[in-house]
Formats: C-alpha cells, structure tokens, sequence
C-alpha cells in the first residue's frame, strides 16, 4: 500500500462528509482506511469540532461536516494542492468533491 500523508488522510475523510450525515462505511470506502482507523480520526475530528456524530431516529449513527470542517477543509486542499504542485508531496486525487 502506497503512504499517504496525514494531512491527504485527513483531507479524504472530510471530503466523504457532507452536512447530511453519511456512515463510517461510506467514510472507510472513500478513504480507503479500515475502520478502526476512520473510527481513530473521527474521534479527533470530533474533538476538534470539525465534525459531529448524530443518530437518525432508527438509532442509526452517522457522522457529518460543521461549518468549522467545512472551512479547515477548504484550507487544507489548498495546502495539499501547493504541496503537491512543489512536489512535496504526491497525492494521486484531488478535487473529488467540491
């Protein structure tokens, strides 16, 4: 398996959120991560503020992006993209979702 920077993972996970909610399965499956991993980051991203963890009426948990998420990962793409642009790191997709 290819190494993937922190800030690459980290940007994968918050590019799978959106303000609905979306499982920690869709999370794994676009970033490519096992959950016990996801289930790592998410605690710290939860922490942070960067995102929330709900639960639906049916007691079904899911995990959704905060304003505060929305902002930090606008920011962290542009610093990916400027890494990536000075070859300092190599990031193999960009720019999944807006």
């Amino acid at each position: 398996m290819k190494y993937r920077p922190d800030l690459v993972i980290l940007l994968d996970i918050l590019e799978s959120l959106d303000k609905e909610g979306v499982t920690i399965s869709h999370i794994c499956t676009y970033s490519n991560m096992p959950n016990p991993r996801v289930k790592e980051r998410l605690n710290q991203m939860i922490e942070g503020g960067l995102i929330e963890e709900v639960y639906t009426e049916d007691g079904k948990r899911l995990y959704r992006i905060t304003d505060k998420g929305i902002k930090t990962r606008n920011k962290i793409r542009e610093l990916v993209i400027l890494l990536s642009e000075l070859g300092l790191i190599n990031v193999d997709r960009l720019n999944r979702k807006g």
